[in-house]
């Protein structure tokens, strides 16, 4: 009865928020982009919570709970990197063009209304996917919690997200991913350091799991790698495809629209640039007590089914009630906030990015007039609900797979927008024949090996992990295209403008102050080594 009151009430107090903040958007730049007045705390709220979506506390926990906690810390380290690769070499670019959305800045980088109408069309069937694996993941959370079935649970959760974006835009969801974001850390922390107490310390915790019988060699790097619940055949099998995935979402947290549209709303390029850095210290320690915290449940019951369910189960009969509530609410939060930002990502290409190719005489840019006028916000909020709708009846129908339809999703934008986007900036010739062929020859690569493997029962060996074929097609179309063909003048001109540093945009103390935020990232890694070697390789060694 607890965890159903606090979900329902979590609920209600971000529709709430959503309907105040909705009621002070004036014009699309309020909605598309916050004004682009966001501080550091809110863009590193929104980078985090909208990637550890139910994706991370679900599909991951559950991995690391089935066996695998350090190829999960593996896949972190490149994770983490990512955000500040992302915001260093691409992210500050994009705030300086001052586009709507990314495909927009993809449009007039290669001066082709083509190049932005087919990654806007990447970007509402890509996030399309990951919005319906949130979706699923969260409704059986719901339905789990609530003792109803998955599908009222379904329509609970739908109404609560969809709701909630067609009143707040960009605006609230900053707000609530930050309020989310600081619930599902102390969620995680505070889980895992419980779990661990239960068992009597960190000691404890690795002497009881490495002798787990049905989970033989579980504390390896490799994970396990024999008897029934073994997913990978050999160690080296399982630590080449995890290191592919830390690449893949090491590019995803880097480039994808999900996350690089943040940056356009930050207040400054500099504070997009320390928002990379406090995103960076942030994710490395939600990993490290996630994993470490799901496999530790395996002391308790090692026989969850479905392994999704991990952290649900340890909050419902392991955790203080105070905690499992957190846990709950933090889980559910996560997925609310990534739904949000997935449904208005969609709603905003939709009508910024696609529909104008279809109308006779629009241009390429959003200017400012356009920006800041109020006209188009209706239209806005209706695509948003169509696309709501659509999504809700195909979770209806489609089966649940939280985890694999989330990387499915994942490696569509790793392959056909990480090359492009930092390419874009770096490579001043590329023509907008390039970009889309790139982008195309990406996308179409990644879908048919995945779908083939996902949805299609084909089982690929390590070496053609799809992101892998994905990557290859998309520089090899690229650089074939541009061989091709010649930028005209007004992109290189564009690109030049944005490697223009104008000096009374980057005083001297900004720049410190931005150097400080990358001198707390440096000791926050270090420290992250010290703990882990604490926390884990002493007590296992003691072990052994």
């Amino acid at each position: 009865m607890v965890f159903t009151v606090a979900v329902i009430v979590s609920f209600l107090i971000y529709i709430a928020i959503g309907v105040f903040v909705g009621a002070r958007i004036s014009n699309k730049a309020d909605y598309y982009v916050a004004a682009r007045n966001a501080p550091v705390l809110l863009i590193t709220g929104s980078l985090i919570a909208s990637y550890l979506s139910t994706v991370g506390f679900l599909g991951e926990a559950g991995f690391a709970y089935s066996g695998y906690p350090l190829l999960l810390l593996t896949m972190a380290a490149f994770n983490a990197a990512g955000y500040v690769v992302g915001a260093v070499f691409f992210g500050r670019y994009l705030r300086r063009s001052e586009a709507l959305t990314v495909p927009e800045f993809f449009g007039r980088r290669f001066n082709s209304g083509a190049v932005r109408a087919a990654a806007g069309v990447t970007v509402v069937a890509g996030i399309s996917f990951y919005l319906i694996a949130v979706t699923q993941g969260v409704s059986l959370i719901i339905s789990d919690i609530l003792g109803i079935s998955f599908w009222a649970a379904l329509l609970i959760f739908w109404i609560g997200f969809t709701s909630f974006t067609f009143f707040s835009g960009s605006p609230g969801v900053l707000i609530t991913d930050t309020i989310m974001f600081c619930l599902f850390t102390v969620a995680a922390v505070l889980g895992a350091v419980f779990l661990a107490a239960e068992v009597g310390g960190p000691s404890a915790v690795i002497d009881s799991l490495s002798g787990l019988g049905a989970k033989p060699g579980m504390l390896d790097w490799g994970g396990v790698t024999s008897g029934p619940n073994a997913q990978f055949a050999t160690p080296s099998e399982g630590i080449f495809l995890w290191v592919v995935l830390g690449l893949l979402w090491g590019i995803i947290v880097a480039t994808s629209p999900w996350q690089s549209s943040r940056y356009l709303m930050a207040r400054s390029e500099q504070v997009a640039i320390r928002s990379g850095f406090a995103s960076m210290i942030a994710i490395l320690f939600i990993y490290m007590f996630m994993a470490m915290g799901a496999a530790t449940v395996n002391v308790f019951n090692p026989n969850i089914a479905p392994t999704e369910l991990v952290y649900i189960w340890a909050a419902q009969n392991v955790l203080p009630i105070w905690l499992g509530v957190i846990i709950v609410t933090g889980i559910v939060a996560a997925g609310l906030s990534s739904a949000s930002t997935f449904l208005s990502l969609i709603g905003f290409s939709a009508v910024n990015d696609i529909l104008p190719a279809f109308r006779r005489g629009s241009t390429q840019t959003s200017t400012e007039q356009e920006a800041e006028s109020g006209s188009g916000l209706l239209f806005n909020r209706l695509v948003m609900l169509g696309v709501g709708v659509i999504v809700l009846v195909v979770v209806f129908f489609s089966p649940t797979a939280v985890l694999d339809i989330g990387i499915f999703a994942a490696t569509l934008f790793a392959a056909s927008w990480g090359p492009l986007a930092f390419l874009s900036i770096y490579y001043r010739k590329i023509t907008k024949w390039g970009a889309l062929a790139s982008l195309l020859a990406g996308f179409v690569t990644v879908f048919a090996f995945e779908a083939s493997q996902t949805f299609g029962g084909v089982d690929l060996p390590v070496y053609l992990e799809p992101v892998i074929p994905g990557w290859i097609a998309s520089f090899l179309a690229l650089f074939i295209a541009d061989f091709l063909s010649k930028p005209d003048a007004e992109s290189i001109a564009f690109r030049d403008s944005l490697l223009a540093v104008s000096k009374n945009k980057q005083s001297s103390a900004q720049l410190r102050r931005t150097l400080r935020y990358a001198l707390v990232a440096g000791v926050s890694c270090v420290g992250a080594i010290v703990f882990l070697l604490v926390a884990y390789v002493l007590p296992l060694s003691g072990s052994a």
